[in-house]
């Protein structure tokens, strides 16, 4: 068993909710109105005005972006419980520094942005503000793309053993509130030389090593999920039932089809690295999901180390 922190279970904290006033955001505010809070939680709506604007205009918009989010705020206070602190921010900048430098003012331990739309995830993401803040925060990211109706009812859990498995195991029991329904698990794996052919070695053999490596893997992530399990203190009767689905082959063509096969309303995948999902649209896996994928993702970087080791 690979050690790693306890998690500890609780209701989400402190959130900053970008929100770029479209229509759109009327389904990012039905998301987030959903999830389950801790007391005292605190609950940021950040709006960005471009910083291109010309003065006088940017004025009025930050402005009008405050009347927007005020009237917005309004409205969201009657769907959450009345031990969520609301706050409305209006910041001018570049829209990803602004969140990023939000989220830490405010010490959030979750950013929700949201995308929609016809186009693919794909396009949306190229150059978008999406990309730039998941390159910049550091910290776990919802993406909601999905109109929002009920808490999650299909939640799915794309887990390595890296450093980001219990930080994203964490949060799947933190988003998905009692009482939980079964939680789809997705391991994948790959067999070393699998894709070598030696005149030497039968096909039994490759087999026989296929189902090792195959009973290996389970094995460890059945412990891993009840050790997990028993360090978060999460009673029997609050514990999700595991789909448990190990299969061999790339990470990304393994979540890709199980997402395609199951559709899940929410994908929490965890990403490798210090540098969160630095690197995620360069071709990592977590980026490359991101992009294909038409759920919701919470895409979730291993855990943050203290602030004055963790400075932008």
């Amino acid at each position: 068993m690979r050690g790693a922190p306890s998690p500890v279970v609780s209701g989400l904290r402190s959130l900053v909710v970008a929100l770029d006033l479209s229509p759109l955001s009327d389904r990012l505010v039905a998301r987030v109105a959903l999830l389950p809070f801790a007391e005292g939680a605190r609950l940021t709506l950040l709006h960005a005005v471009p910083e291109s604007l010309p003065s006088p205009a940017r004025r009025r918009a930050a402005r009008d972006a405050r009347d927007a989010l005020e009237a917005e705020a309004e409205q969201f206070a009657r769907t959450l419980p009345a031990h969520v602190a609301l706050h409305c921010a209006v910041e001018t900048g570049a829209a990803s520094v602004e969140i990023a430098r939000c989220a830490a003012s405010v010490g959030a331990e979750m950013l929700v942005i949201g995308r929609g739309g016809g186009r693919a995830l794909r396009d949306l993401f190229l150059g978008s503000t999406a990309e730039r803040v998941l390159r910049r925060g550091r910290l776990p990211v919802l993406v909601v793309r999905l109109p929002a109706r009920t808490p999650y009812r299909y939640p799915m859990l794309a887990l390595d053993f890296d450093q980001a498995a219990h930080h994203a195991l964490d949060l799947v029991l933190r988003v998905v509130p009692p009482p939980r329904p079964p939680v789809d698990v997705i391991h994948a794996y790959e067999v070393p030389y699998m894709g070598l052919r030696y005149a030497s070695l039968a096909d039994d053999d490759t087999r026989e090593d296929r189902e090792v490596s195959r009973r290996h893997e389970r094995e460890e992530l059945h412990a891993f999920l009840a050790a997990a399990l028993v360090q978060a203190g999460i009673a029997p009767a609050d514990a999700p039932a595991w789909r448990v689905h190990v299969l061999q082959g790339a990470p990304r063509t393994v979540i890709e089809k199980a997402v395609e096969k199951a559709r899940p309303d929410l994908l929490v995948l965890g990403t490798r690295g210090h540098g969160g999902v630095a690197n995620a649209f360069l071709g990592t896996v977590a980026g490359d999901v991101l992009r294909e994928v038409t759920c919701d993702v919470l895409v979730v970087p291993p855990r943050r180390t203290p602030p004055e080791a963790d400075a932008m």
